[in-house]
């Protein structure tokens, strides 16, 4: 929670270090099984780390799409409620970037055999900008 305010009070545009931190540290961080203790800490944090600079946008969702979980229902559903998230703020431009690489892990998890990953997916057919 410390770590968001801080990121909160970044000067934009972002120095170099603060990129690296996103992409090196924070990003990495969505691999651990372990996630649900602290993942909506680093949700908001990814979430202030894009508002700040949308040029980040790509890097970070398909940075999160690298490391998307294939047999973890609970964290798949944790990272779709994320992108969520991230597509709330995104502008148009950056939604044209990663359109294809969005629509393809939609696909997949609308036909998850997991009903809870499959219902978390059709909720973004509700979200305006898709």
């Amino acid at each position: 929670e410390i770590l968001g305010s801080i990121i909160n009070g970044f000067a934009v545009p972002l120095k170099q270090e603060h990129r690296h931190f996103l992409l090196k540290v924070l990003i990495p961080l969505h691999k651990p099984r372990g996630i649900a203790a602290y993942h909506a800490q680093l949700a908001y944090c990814i979430v202030q780390f894009v508002e700040k600079d949308p040029s980040l946008t790509e890097p970070t969702v398909l940075g999160i799409m690298k490391l998307w979980p294939k047999t973890n229902s609970a964290k798949e559903v944790m990272l779709l409620g994320e992108m969520e998230e991230i597509l709330d703020i995104i502008e148009p431009a950056q939604f044209k970037k990663i359109i294809l690489p969005l629509f393809n892990m939609l696909g997949k998890a609308v036909s998850s055999p997991q009903f809870q990953v499959a219902e978390r997916a059709l909720y973004f057919w509700n979200n305006e900008y898709i």
